[in-house]
């Protein structure tokens, strides 16, 4: 029965924010015990690429790959958590709508959890659109872990002997 609950492998969806970062953290330390694999995956919301693009239209390709090139920065920066650690892991850039992306990849992968930050960068676009996390929690078929903090060195401690 224990099998049925083994952790192999977590998607965390990093966007470069501070909570995202703390998500990247979580992921880690709970990844290391069970030799779990981490996905970290920052995904290009579509409609804030079209948005620079119809704002200025010869500069949107432009932007677009600034886009993706924070997108990678923030990918490699969460790495060094998993690499500091000794953690499987791999990094996954994508462009499409968040939500449907992190569910979609979560499926793929066979993700048995998705560790996800309390809030991202998204500002004042979050009252009008809702919080990202809350619709992956909604949407998601895979159980979501909220992280709303750094993780205390205690929550990771082994179990005294």
């Amino acid at each position: 029965m224990a099998e049925l609950y083994r952790i192999t492998r977590i998607l965390v969806p990093v966007d470069g924010s501070e909570y995202s970062h703390y998500a990247a953290e979580h992921a880690v330390r709970l990844a290391q015990p069970h030799g779990a694999e981490v996905v970290f995956l920052h995904v290009v919301d579509e409609q804030t690429a079209a948005e620079l693009t119809e704002q200025a239209p010869l500069d949107g390709e432009a932007a677009r790959a600034r886009l993706l090139d924070q997108g990678r920065a923030c990918l490699h920066d969460v790495a060094r958590l998993a690499e500091e650690r000794g953690v499987a892991h791999r990094e996954q850039l994508a462009e499409g709508d968040p939500c449907a992306v992190i569910c979609e990849v979560a499926r793929a992968e066979a993700v048995n959890v998705i560790v996800i930050g309390k809030l991202g960068r998204r500002g004042a676009r979050r009252i009008l659109m809702g919080s990202m996390t809350r619709r992956v929690i909604e949407s998601s078929d895979r159980p979501v872990l909220v992280v709303s903090g750094p993780p205390p060195e205690s929550v990771f401690a082994p179990p005294p002997e």
